[in-house]
């Protein structure tokens, strides 16, 4: 049941009370040794009292037990919680994917749970907006794995119920799923029954990539075929349409782009073919020696190269500028909790500013957006390119120093920092032979410290607690002076 918005004078009283039952639930964080965290690391977020639990595996263990199993599956127990993701909005939101141990694991799909955090009048919204009409826990066990507790400010859904991907239920449905599989000419030929429904990716309340594989019918190899779930329909049918216009050219560069097969807006989804090959992101990841990946560089900064002559016309284009907007606002909240890495971020951003004024511009041609080894393929001496929902028209430098940033990242966990550091300019070096006429090595010192930026920003919204723990030797802290020291740096 919801409550209606109370008058200004009670939310004072309201907030306290929240803070009270937050302070009574969790206080200690034994098993994330955050307790003798620096007050000046990490401030407590005021909007959100419940953020000690949320980070506390050992706390939500209880808490499910205790608040939310009974209203789900009366009898059901939890051994054990694991934090999968965190989506983390200092003063708005927190995000935290939780995958749970059953005691008896009879619960199908419904052992991963997302639960945002925020405040009564937003997830109250949410609630309503999405579940309206559904039976609430008050009313006895519910057959709807969605639980609102506003009294300990959250909102509980058991996967695949995600309010940011409404059609994600009907596409983890195997029946479903076959039927909508046989309708798909090339996916469904000599195709027989479902045999399985893999996720492959899942980011909360964003998008979710998944793997059907459907038994041959001549009892041959089974046949795959690969399905997003979008937000909404629209950036399904944009996704499709990039795609297809996309495959045929970067076909005649030797470069496999999936086919769409289909879209069903309703669910915002895209079902396409599966390419061949392996993610490069675990190659690069867990390199022993980075030396070895030279070959691979050279191809992928070949492939790299080989897109950015596609022909594309689009309405959005990212310059410099908007993107250092957008880090500014994805930034703002951090001077809530964390007000010394946000000074870090800011000066950071204002110094690439400042010198992206001076470089001298060039005209915007296709960018991939997300270029980077998680979404390489790489089989043999061939890479199959995917994911290509951030596509539009900007500068081709931006492509290069995400990619590089990767690497860049790398470096500054890894005891091989300077082979990975060499590697990016291996890599910057082999797109620049086949593309001089784009000039990125004049900027490339500030699109490679956007992207170790960004990157540091997401470490903290996925690890804030490790930042509260770790200070100045934290990840988004070690990434930002990787930043600097780019910056600094000409190519």
């Amino acid at each position: 049941m919801l409550k209606e918005d109370p008058g200004p004078a009670i939310r004072p009283k309201q907030k306290t009370e929240k803070r009270k039952r937050a302070a009574a639930q969790s206080l200690s964080l034994s098993d994330l040794s955050v307790s003798s965290r620096s007050p000046s690391a990490l401030r407590a977020d005021p909007e959100l009292p419940f953020l000690e639990m949320a980070w506390s595996p050992s706390h939500m263990q209880e808490f499910f037990n205790h608040q939310v199993l009974p209203a789900v599956w009366p009898g059901q127990h939890v051994a054990a919680v694991t934090i999968e993701d965190i989506r983390y909005e200092a003063g708005n939101q927190c995000e935290v994917l939780y995958s749970l141990q059953c005691g008896t694991p009879t619960v199908g799909h419904y052992q991963r749970a997302v639960v945002t955090f925020a405040n009564e009048n937003t997830l109250g919204r949410i609630y309503q907006h999405h579940y309206a009409g559904e039976r609430s826990p008050a009313a006895g066990p519910t057959p709807c794995p969605v639980v609102f507790l506003p009294e300990s400010g959250c909102l509980i859904e058991f996967f695949p119920r995600d309010w940011g991907l409404p059609g994600l239920s009907q596409v983890i449905d195997p029946e479903k799923m076959a039927a909508l599989l046989a309708q798909v000419g090339p996916a469904a030929e000599g195709a027989g029954r479902l045999a399985t429904v893999e996720v492959l990716r899942y980011r909360l309340h964003d998008r979710c990539v998944l793997r059907y594989t459907m038994e041959a019918l001549d009892g041959g190899a089974p046949r795959e075929v690969i399905g997003k779930v979008h937000k909404s329909g629209a950036l399904a049918v944009q996704a499709a349409q990039i795609q297809s216009l996309l495959q045929p050219q970067a076909a005649a560069y030797g470069i496999i782009i999936p086919k769409p097969l289909k879209v069903v807006e309703e669910w915002g989804f895209l079902l396409m073919e599966r390419v061949p090959g392996s993610t490069l992101k675990p190659v690069v990841e867990q390199a022993q020696a980075p030396q070895q990946l030279t070959g691979v560089m050279e191809l992928a900064a070949a492939t790299l190269a080989s897109l950015h002559r596609l022909h594309f016309e689009s309405q959005k284009v990212r310059s410099l500028q908007t993107t250092l907007e957008a880090l500014h606002r994805k930034a703002a909240s951090l001077h809530l909790v964390a007000p010394l890495l946000a000074q870090q971020v800011d000066t950071l951003l204002q110094q690439i500013a400042q010198l992206g004024a001076r470089c001298p511009t060039v005209a915007p041609s296709f960018v991939h957006g997300d270029y980077s080894p998680a979404q390489l393929l790489l089989d043999k001496d061939q890479i199959a390119v995917v994911d290509f929902d951030s596509s539009l028209l900007g500068d081709p430098a931006s492509d290069v120093g995400k990619f590089m940033a990767k690497l860049h990242r790398s470096a500054v966990f890894s005891r091989a920092g300077d082979e990975f550091r060499q590697l990016a300019t291996h890599f910057l070096s082999e797109y620049q032979a086949r593309l001089p006429e784009n000039r990125v090595a004049e900027r490339i010192h500030l699109f490679l410290s956007v992207g170790l930026v960004r990157r540091a920003l997401r470490a903290f919204e996925r690890h804030p607690y490790e930042y509260g723990q770790a200070g100045p030797n934290s990840s988004p802290v070690r990434l930002l002076q990787e930043a600097a020291a780019c910056l600094s740096h000409h190519y």
